[in-house]
Order: C-alpha cells, then structure tokens, then sequence
C-alpha cells in the first residue's frame, strides 16, 4: 500500500513538473512558444548550419498600436488582441516557420527554409499586409501595424542572441544605439 502511494505521488508530480515547463514554455495568451524556446531552436539550427551552411532569417515584429488598445479595452481583450495578431502571422506563414512570443507587442518569426536571402524582406512584407486590416475584439475595431526588423544567419551574426538582438533593435523594440529604428511596414536593410 506503501509503496502504491508513493509511485502515485511519483507519477503525479512528473506530471505537474511536465506541465509547469509546458506552461514555461508557451506564451498563455497566444499559445506561442516564448522567446527563450526561440532562442533554444535557433541555437541548434545555427550548429547545423555550420556543418551544412544555408542561409536563415529571423523577423522581429513589434504591433504598433498594440498598448493603446489594450489600455483601451482592458487587460483580458489585450491577450485576445494577441491572440488574434498571433493567428493572423500563423495564417501568413508555411508549416516550417516558427512564430514566438517575445514580449507584449513583439513577435519573433524564424524562417528556416528559404531559396534566397531576400525572401525574407518579402515575408516580412506579406506579414505586414496580414496586419493591415483593423482586429475586432470585445466588438471594436482595433488597428494595428507593424513595423519588422530582420537578421540574416550568418550575415548579420552567428549566434542566436545576437540575430535576435539586431531585429528587434531594428523593428524598434531595442535601445536607440543598436541600430537604426524600424521602418513601419518593411522590414530594414534586408541586405545589409
């Protein structure tokens, strides 16, 4: 009896230790992984290519207009707000693509499998457009935009942290002397 008891606490807590890093690990508004996952994701991508090189590109989308609607609305239509953004960059984008949540109103958006390295300033823009109609929540129109900063593996750096760094600077969610401010509606120096 004994021991029945102590395999079922065993059992239950590998169980609430699973779904406390699930939960660590997913974003709770968007159900998108966090920003630390991205990171994890990137970091072996970045191994292989080393062995294998192909180019990679990382978009960091920051949602203007994401704060004051959600000052606006109230704190439970902000995460639906996000929920929605999230949706919508999900719909824009192949199977292969990875979308993370990075913060309140920022997005990062990993794209793995690309023919060319310009490709990225043209999802950049597709993600632009899918962003470009009002979102209704809680039955009010919420307008949003986007303004995306990009890095290129291995171009514009070779570990994770530092690609994420540059898109987000560019996108203008980093401080003021990493890089230039983001450009609402495209993504920056694609080629750089």
């Amino acid at each position: 009896a004994e021991l029945a008891r102590q395999l079922r606490h065993a059992v239950l807590r590998k169980r609430v230790e699973r779904s406390a890093r699930s939960a660590y690990a997913t974003d709770l508004a968007t159900g998108l992984p966090h920003e630390t996952q991205l990171l994890e994701h990137m970091s072996q991508l970045v191994a292989l290519r080393e062995r294998e090189p192909a180019p990679m590109v990382l978009l960091a989308l920051r949602v203007e207009g994401y704060a004051q609607a959600a000052a606006r609305l109230g704190g439970e239509a902000g995460n639906v707000l996000r929920r929605k953004v999230a949706v919508r960059l999900r719909a824009a984008l192949r199977a292969s693509d990875v979308v993370a949540a990075i913060g309140p109103e920022m997005f990062g958006v990993l794209l793995v499998h690309l023919e060319a390295k310009a490709d990225g300033g043209r999802v950049a823009a597709k993600l632009v457009r899918a962003l470009q109609q009002p979102i209704v929540v809680a039955g009010q129109p919420c307008a949003v935009a986007a303004s995306v900063g990009l890095a290129i593996y291995p171009d514009h750096g070779k570990d994770a942290a530092a690609l994420l760094r540059r898109a987000v600077a560019q996108a203008g969610g980093g401080t003021a002397a990493a890089a230039p401010a983001g450009r609402r509606g495209a993504a920056n120096d694609a080629a750089s």
